[in-house]
């Protein structure tokens, strides 16, 4: 059945117009994809209803496939390059009978090159494409028909162990070559699009394993099993591209990358780790542009009043705590977006810097040449700064500094790694800061986590009211826009310490994180628990997620 046909099918059943169809035409003449592709790609038709007409006409069934389980027999007697290529699931193999998902029935060449070049009569059901592109991925993997066609090569010869180690020119050589180049990009892409924020691609004795962390989980990707004999070649390919050394093997490397995927443009902070079995890589990928401002962050509306006022003050020292991931280096640049103009000079120290802020000197320092923190420190308050970014204070030398930088008129921002608000004071006196430099110095500390918040798609009431929560409490049943995860995005919640008088008292008598936190109470400091319940009780997230990020008792 030709694209004329399908045209006027679609017109007698009155589900497009004939401008409708005009344009969709034009778009396939000029793309050459096909017609329904175009109708469904220009919103003229949904893809369900287009596939429920076809099936009715055609007399060909119509299903859903994600909850199906296809057999091994079935995938290994299908060579991935056909089911990409042709963008079909293969689903049941029965004597010489194949059974096929496709979500263009009208292709009538699909089953004559099946038939031609496998052998197997078909039979064929009509699928989404989604659907069909989420078994391909599950089934054969990311990448998998690349990989095929790269072993298939003559000219190359991959170990046949993980832990074999290629002369240095072959790897180089296959590194460049197309496909490995596309493999490498297929891999970045997929997990742009899955919205992972990390890439972990892990050697093991007879296998590899492809990590990406979404949300804050790291969760495993499918990939062919072959995937694990160009290893080598992967790992050399991420290492041109950030400017590494291809040759080194035995010690950790760390470079950045600047990758471009669709309109956008992302950056790669990429880290190799020699592990026992080859090269460890992960791959962090950062927005180029940070677009988060204070109001986005999801503060209390007080805490954002206070939190504005302490930020325009023109002296004073500010810290975020909590673990690595739990977003600090988010707020800080949102604070600094937030007082940014240009009558105020800014500068930051970060190790690495992870955004690109304009207007805003940004230094990186460099263990290895001596600059450290805090000779960056010294040496950037000859710039006349007003307001500077210490990307952590790691031990007695940096702390002094920096506080002693906000005591001289200064503002300065930075980031302690401690588990609440309250234990910032006690960590800074256990490095040997004297009580009254952190008592007349800091205003306040910021202690956050990242939770992970409800997909709005399969949102649904578990309870009316929760006795812990006080409310009710919602969760994602899971669906396909959170690939079944029930969450989608994340939301900080925070735990802010402003240092008032009756505070500073508690400091100069060097008290307890403890009893700075039961008076903090009395002031009207929200904990993080606390906040974490609001956030249940308001439907953004989980009793469990934040049970997983905080240490509540339930």
């Amino acid at each position: 059945m030709s694209s004329k046909i399908l045209g006027d099918m679609l017109l007698e059943k009155g589900l497009i117009s004939a401008e409708q169809l005009k344009k969709a035409v034009s778009e396939q003449q000029r793309t050459g994809d096909y017609l329904g592709t175009c109708l469904i790609r220009m919103g003229f038709i949904d893809e369900k209803k287009l596939l429920s007409l076809l099936s009715e006409q055609l007399g060909i069934p119509y299903q859903s496939i994600k909850e199906m389980a296809v057999d091994d027999k079935v995938i290994s007697a299908i060579p991935p390059r056909y089911v990409w290529h042709y963008k079909f699931m293969p689903l049941k193999l029965k004597g010489n009978l194949l059974t096929i998902a496709v979500s263009n029935p009208l292709d009538i060449w699909l089953l004559d090159d099946i038939k031609l070049n496998l052998g197997y009569d078909v039979e064929v059901v009509i699928a989404s494409q989604q659907e069909i592109r989420d078994c391909l991925r599950k089934y054969y993997g990311v990448g998998a028909e690349t990989v095929e066609k790269i072993l298939q090569r003559e000219t190359f010869k991959p170990s046949k162990d993980v832990k074999d180690i290629q002369a240095v020119e072959d790897i180089a050589r296959s590194a460049e070559e197309a496909s490995v180049i596309k493999l490498v990009n297929q891999i970045l892409t997929e997990a742009i699009q899955s919205r992972a924020t990390d890439i972990h691609i892990e050697p093991y004795r007879d296998s590899i394993k492809l990590r990406y962390r979404i949300d804050g989980v790291l969760y495993d990707t499918p990939i062919p099993p072959d995937l694990k004999y160009l290893h080598a070649a992967m790992v050399s390919r991420i290492k041109i591209i950030s400017e590494l050394d291809v040759v080194e093997r035995r010690l950790p490397q760390d470079g950045r990358a600047k990758v471009k995927v669709g309109d956008k443009e992302i950056d790669l902070r990429i880290s190799v780790l020699p592990s026992l079995y080859g090269e460890d890589v992960v791959i962090r990928i950062l927005p180029t542009q940070l677009l988060l401002s204070l109001e986005d962050l999801g503060l209390l509306p007080g805490d954002l009043k206070r939190l504005k006022e302490l930020i325009k003050k023109p002296h004073g020292i500010i810290f975020l705590t909590g673990p690595t991931g739990s977003g600090k280096t988010t707020t800080l640049y949102a604070s600094l977006s937030y007082i940014k103009s240009p009558q105020v000079k800014i500068i930051t120290i970060e190790d690495p810097a992870e955004y690109e802020l304009a207007g805003i000197t940004q230094i990186q320092i460099n263990s290895k040449i001596g600059l450290t923190f805090a000779n960056a420190l010294r040496s950037i308050l000859r710039h006349d700064p007003d307001v500077m970014m210490v990307g952590e204070v790691r031990d007695f030398e940096t702390a002094e500094l920096a506080i002693r930088t906000s005591l001289t008129g200064h503002l300065v921002f930075s980031t302690l790694h401690t588990n609440d608000a309250c234990s910032g004071v006690t960590r800074l006196l256990d490095m040997g800061i004297e009580p009254f430099l952190v008592s007349s110095s800091v205003e306040a500390f910021i202690a956050q986590r990242l939770v992970r918040v409800i997909c709005p798609h399969c949102k649904e009431l578990v309870e009316k009211d929760n006795p812990k929560v006080k409310g009710p409490v919602y969760r994602g049943k899971g669906c396909d826009e959170c690939k079944h995860t029930g969450y989608h995005g994340r939301s900080a919640i925070y735990e802010i310490l402003f240092v008032e008088d009756p505070i500073r008292d508690l400091v100069l008598q060097k008290a307890s994180a403890g009893d700075i936190k039961k008076k903090a109470l009395t002031l009207g400091m929200k904990t993080l628990q606390e906040q974490g319940l609001e956030e249940v009780r308001k439907g953004r997230t989980t009793l469990e997620e934040v049970l997983r990020v905080t240490e509540l008792d339930v």
